[in-house]
């Protein structure tokens, strides 16, 4: 469980360090940006064996996103949720290796931002058109594949090395 902790907090870490080397607005978009702590957690299920914990460190993530990030209360926590759910749904039609897995982070991603962008559209929050949205989703293709395959191989790594099967 230590290592998992580890990999999460060093993910939502990096969503600092990366925004502030490479600034993204809605209108310029890095290629760099992605939501590394769902990419995260991506990462991390097939190691859970119980979907409790697994589900208790998408919350605990949703509302560090909501505190560190976001500045809102219960928004980033919604989604993240519904996103943990969705993984967990993915991995039992996907099988775990990793092109799937980069698809499954993808989706997820494409995810996020499509709540964010509807429940943003319809609470009157920050609003921004399909254009916008398609540059986000478009600028974190690359950041997503290359952080997703090298998290993959890493964590697979550590998770070998020191004989963990699953999280219990």
């Amino acid at each position: 469980m230590i290592i998992s902790v580890i990999y999460l907090v060093i993910s939502l870490i990096l969503e600092v360090v990366m925004s502030n080397f490479f600034p993204s607005t809605l209108t310029n978009v890095s290629l760099f940006s992605t939501i590394y702590t769902i990419i995260g957690l991506v990462i991390l299920y097939p190691h859970f064996n119980n979907d409790k914990k697994f589900y208790l460190l998408v919350i605990i993530c949703g509302i560090l996103f909501d505190v560190l990030y976001t500045s809102t209360f219960m928004f980033s926590l919604v989604i993240f949720f519904s996103v943990g759910i969705l993984i967990k749904v993915l991995y039992n039609i996907f099988p775990e290796n990793i092109f799937m897995t980069n698809l499954i982070s993808f989706i997820c991603i494409l995810s996020y931002h499509l709540l964010s962008f509807v429940l943003l559209s319809l609470f009157g929050g920050i609003s921004y058109d399909i254009i916008n949205f398609i540059n986000i989703i478009l600028g974190s293709i690359i950041m997503t594949i290359m952080y997703t395959t090298i998290s993959y191989y890493v964590i697979n790594y550590f998770f070998n090395k020191l004989g963990i099967k699953y999280i219990k």
